[in-house]
């Protein structure tokens, strides 16, 4: 009598697997999401049940461009801190901005920034936008530091009032016209990175964007061979600095670097420029009382003439507030800032973060805090002039609209400069008024918050 062979271990699993493969992989996915729910430190974190297993609640909001908006909703339902995802975690404590953002970069930029990063034949540019080398990021800052300050901005005013004057030039013949278009071309023309003339490149391109790195390099090069010729006349610009640090120090600053800092100039510089600008615009327009109060300092109290200094424009304490008002309303950057919690863990909020997890704090939903900034959606630069010191100082160290520590963005100096010169002199020069009172700005948050429907009536003012 014939024993049949029994069935090896490995058949009799094969035939398991085959029977019952639905219910294994059902039994798999509810155990890889509990315990991404529950098996980490932060189950103690609230969130919603979705974002604690998936990142694609964060995903699908930034694709229908309003990332901005879901952390905003998050946050006033859970609290100060809210996870986002199976290992992220969004804060909205003003008072943690310095513990994430602080200058001991412990908190290094997460993988967040990869998609962003740019490359050229030699690979990535170091941008300090994205790059989290704590030594290559210092360097950076280090070797642009002198060109990027204050004073030496204010040198170069005499290149932005030449560029104010073609743009006043070109808005002359335009009694109506698309204002937020425009300030965008003046924003890319303005930067006084001696790149000039640019608004007229602008205008006959429209592919500026996809060409700024090699646009940035090209004219490097050609400002290179212009100090070689010792052809450069004028104020010395950001650009002709960084040579100067160059020549005086070659293994000071690269090739790379330098063009680097320029292209950053031409795209994130611009961009971000422009969306301030757009805000102030916008409301003041679309507020009569903001327009008569600011006007009346601009014209009446000031008696500003062209061209406006920035020395004399930046002392109006109601024009700062407007500035401040609309940066709160309208941060230029709609996404948290991603860092990554250090391999020690951290506490935050009163919560412990594990070593890796994904943290950050978006503008928006700091700027938009109840508490510190009542009726956040109201546009009301008063806010600023509050009698109670204290509290003024706490809105402003709670301004993040150019992120913080360390990594608080290069171009800051520059934006401001041309923030506050262009709209004080706009209202030297016109009157302005929204073509239609009841008009809105549209935007789609992919990173940056460019507006559109800023549509105006301009008229040159006597």
């Amino acid at each position: 009598m014939s024993i049949p062979n029994a069935l090896e271990p490995s058949q009799l699993a094969m035939d398991f697997v085959s029977q019952h493969w639905p219910i294994l992989v059902s039994v798999a996915i509810l155990s890889s999401i509990l315990g991404r729910r529950y098996l980490t430190p932060l189950r103690k974190i609230p969130g919603p049940f979705f974002a604690s297993w998936t990142r694609f609640p964060r995903i699908f909001a930034v694709t229908i461009g309003k990332p901005h908006e879901w952390e905003l909703k998050l946050h006033r339902k859970y609290g100060r801190i809210v996870r986002t995802g199976p290992d992220q975690v969004s804060v909205g404590d003003p008072a943690m901005i310095n513990v994430i953002y602080n200058a001991n970069d412990k908190f290094k930029k997460s993988p967040f920034y990869i998609p962003f990063m740019v490359y050229d034949e030699e690979g990535m540019l170091p941008d300090p936008l994205v790059i989290s080398d704590k030594a290559l990021h210092t360097r950076m800052k280090k070797n642009a530091y002198t060109a990027y300050s204050m004073g030496a901005m204010l040198q170069l005013e005499p290149l932005v009032d030449a560029v104010t004057d073609r743009f006043f030039a070109l808005l002359n013949k335009r009694p109506t016209c698309d204002l937020g278009k425009w300030l965008r071309f003046y924003a890319t023309d303005g930067d006084p990175i001696g790149m000039m003339p640019v608004l007229e490149l602008v205008l006959g391109s429209n592919g500026l964007d996809g060409a700024a790195l090699e646009l940035a390099m090209k004219q490097v090069n050609k400002f290179r061979e212009k100090m070689r010729a010792d052809k450069v006349t004028g104020p010395c610009t950001f650009v002709q600095r960084l040579l100067e640090h160059q020549k005086k120090d070659p293994h000071s600053i690269t090739d790379r670097e330098l063009n680097t800092h320029a292209f950053g100039n031409i795209t994130a510089g611009a961009d971000t420029t422009a969306i301030a600008m757009r805000t102030i615009m916008f409301n003041v327009a679309k507020n009569p009382a903001v327009y008569r109060a600011l006007c009346h300092e601009i014209r009446d109290e000031a008696k500003l003439t062209l061209p406006v200094s920035y020395a004399a424009a930046s002392a109006l304490p109601y024009l700062d507030a407007v500035i401040k008002e609309s940066l709160r309303i309208h941060p230029p950057n709609g996404v948290m800032y991603c860092r990554t919690v250090p391999a020690g863990g951290a506490t935050i909020c009163g919560k412990f973060l594990p070593g890796g997890t994904e943290v950050g704090v978006s503008p928006w939903v700091v700027h938009y805090d109840e508490e510190l900034f009542p009726e956040p959606e109201k546009f009301h630069p008063e806010r600023w002039l509050a009698p109670d010191d204290g509290l003024v100082a706490l809105r402003k160290r709670s301004i993040f609209a150019f992120s913080a520590g360390s990594h608080t963005c290069l171009g800051k100096n520059i934006s401001l400069m041309e923030i506050t010169k262009l709209i004080a002199s706009l209202l030297v020069r016109y009157d302005i008024a929204l073509e239609d009172p009841e008009a809105k700005l549209s935007f789609k948050c992919r990173w940056f918050t460019p507006q559109k429907g800023l549509n105006v009536k301009i008229t040159r003012r006597k």
